[in-house]
């Protein structure tokens, strides 16, 4: 029996930026080399803290004339201690960030450049904008000084315009080449323990692995006798993991009911990954699929392990099973991945 649990995942509602800007964490400047309305990238930080917690940063939007402090509360998503890397989502609402959305806008319309380590920001006026250019490249009465000011001025709209064909470029190439499956997650063979009688169901005190023979669970009938009870002891088929715990203890329960779902320590791993039937053609064609875990780490060019027949239930969503790409725990079992097709032509 294959376990998979379905997530979805929500498409990115904002653009992710790469202009960087610091933040003061714990009284420390740290680099975030990108950043969006609704999250942080940082970069060479050490967090003490995990995935889940809550942090407060203050984000600090430096410009030539000015710097913006914008206190906000954030969690953390990932943490990657070897690259020195952090994601943080930023929980405050849109009236909060509303500075930071005003910047984007700014950087988005082409007014927002960056010379060096400082960053300008351009006015509306042409006059406003030409006394913006002046102080960039420090424009001076003389004519050397002011055609070093216009070619360093070209410069600068040579390299947004790039930056911005770059930018439309690889929006065109994911709508024209690439898709996200509609769910993916870590899965593998499980092994179900089912109620063999019916009882009251008393849970042993169970470890993450488990042996062979070792007691799960104990069934209590009142049966005539002596002692008027009667006893059947569960005992494990195999050396696994415990994957969960289907019943509630100390209950009673009827014959054939869910109790326990295992995992064998020996189990493949892989994941299953959902994606609509009218995708068929596109995955035989071989494309590149690449998976993004939890915990930051991002697996490219995995290879599919099998396609499914087409059934009634296969009408509308084909669940394949493709290599993990990296190392994985049977703890990892049911955590959502996210797997995107890069179906170019030239791949």
């Amino acid at each position: 029996m294959t376990v998979v649990a379905v997530s979805k995942r929500r498409e990115r509602e904002f653009p992710r930026f790469k202009l960087p800007l610091m933040a003061r964490i714990d009284g420390k400047r740290i680099e975030v080399c990108d950043w969006s309305v609704t999250g942080l990238g940082l970069a060479k930080v050490a967090l003490t803290q995990a995935p889940g917690d809550h942090l407060l940063v203050t984000l600090l939007v430096e410009t030539e004339s000015s710097c913006l402090e914008l206190a906000l509360n954030t969690r953390v998503v990932w943490v990657n201690p070897d690259e020195r890397r952090a994601g943080l989502q930023i929980l405050d609402p849109a009236d909060k960030t509303a500075p930071l959305a005003h910047f984007a806008d700014l950087y988005l319309a082409g007014r927002v450049v960056q010379s060096g380590s400082k960053i300008y920001v351009l006015g509306n006026k042409m006059a406003e904008m030409e006394s913006a250019k002046a102080a960039v490249v420090g424009v001076t009465s003389s004519t050397r000084n002011g055609l070093a000011g216009r070619i360093f001025g070209l410069l600068i709209f040579v390299i947004i315009g790039l930056a911005a064909f770059s930018f439309l470029s690889n929006i065109v190439y994911k709508r024209l080449f690439t898709f996200e499956a509609i769910s993916a997650s870590i899965a593998a063979e499980t092994v179900t323990v089912y109620q063999p009688r019916d009882g009251v169901v008393e849970f042993a005190d169970l470890p993450q692995k488990v042996k062979q023979g070792e007691r799960l669970a104990t069934i209590t009938l009142d049966a005539p006798g002596a002692d008027g009870k009667s006893t059947v002891e569960i005992l494990s088929a195999c050396d696994c993991y415990v994957l969960s715990v289907d019943h509630a203890g100390s209950t009673y329960g009827r014959a054939g009911a869910r109790m326990l779902s295992l995992v064998r320590q020996d189990a493949s791993l892989y994941v299953s990954v959902r994606v609509p039937f009218r995708r068929l053609a596109n995955i035989s064609d071989k494309p590149q699929i690449s998976l993004s875990y939890l915990d930051g780490v991002e697996a490219k060019n995995v290879d599919i392990v099998s396609i499914p027949k087409v059934t009634e239930y296969t009408a509308t969503q084909l669940e394949i099973q493709v290599q993990p790409g990296r190392s994985l725990d049977p703890s990892m079992i049911g955590q959502p991945v996210l797997a995107t097709f890069d179906t170019a032509p030239w791949h």
